[in-house]
């Protein structure tokens, strides 16, 4: 039987098909493979269908990330009619891949543009929405838009919908002395820690960008790359940079 090498990057992240991070490292002749580090639950749907019974009384939706718009889909899929009495509301979004979902479900998106819940507040509050707004939040999400909502004067309902959660069976790929790890948020240490992985230190370390650096820093370990743009090509860069003056 063949012994298949081991990568040359992890990526701590649910993969896409195709995944833009596989496909950009393989031009520059990495091989990657995406690990998945959070388990998500949908707690909610029967009090989001509730919710959903009275479009009416809502101006709009916030949501900030695309398992948002998973928890309307599940609902949707089950209820009939329903999914047409809300087609064309507007959505107030976080991000291109909320937006994308968000638009797949006839949604009329604003915000895709914006990569941060302070710059969603910022276009929420230039939009002065009349009505009630629908947030579809997650368990772990900060206080950043809540308290500015509030603070604005911006009357809305919040409903969490998605829970997330580390892994507590991750296992990695062994390391050959030269494999990275790509950390995407803190939650893929906390993963690494509820799986009881110790051998952090015999992989290199990368991070998306300097807050889930400063955070695997507080943490003990040493960061040999940040990307200086949180995508495909940002990644690349600084794991091919990091590489490169290494030699």
């Amino acid at each position: 039987m063949t012994e298949v090498s081991p990568p040359d990057v992890i990526l701590l992240r649910s993969a896409e098909d195709p995944d833009p991070y596989v496909h950009a490292l393989a031009d520059v002749g990495f091989r990657g493979v995406c690990q998945p580090v959070l388990d998500f639950n949908f707690p909610a749907d029967e009090i989001l269908l509730d919710r959903l019974q009275h479009p009416a009384e809502y101006g709009g939706v916030i949501a900030t990330s695309p398992r948002a718009a998973w928890a309307l889909r599940r609902v949707f899929d089950t209820s009939g009619t329903l999914h047409a009495e809300w087609e064309g509301m507007p959505v107030y979004v976080a991000g291109p891949k909320t937006a994308d979902r968000f638009r797949d479900l006839g949604f009329d998106v604003h915000g895709a543009d914006t990569g941060s819940a302070e710059e969603l507040l910022s276009l929420l509050t230039d939009a002065e929405p009349s009505s009630s707004l629908l947030f579809l939040a997650g368990n772990r999400r900060r206080e950043v838009l809540p308290d500015g909502l509030q603070d604005a004067g911006i009357s809305f309902e919040e409903e969490i919908v998605y829970e997330t959660h580390p892994r507590a069976d991750l296992t990695l790929p062994p390391s050959d002395g030269e494999t990275w790890l790509v950390f995407y948020s803190p939650s893929g240490l906390e993963a690494l820690y509820a799986s009881e992985i110790t051998n952090v230190s015999e992989y290199l370390i990368a991070a998306i960008g300097p807050t889930t650096a400063a955070e695997l820093h507080d943490a003990g370990l040493e960061v040999d790359a940040v990307a200086s743009v949180p995508s495909p090509e940002g990644v690349v860069d600084a794991v091919v940079g990091a590489a490169g003056s290494a030699v």
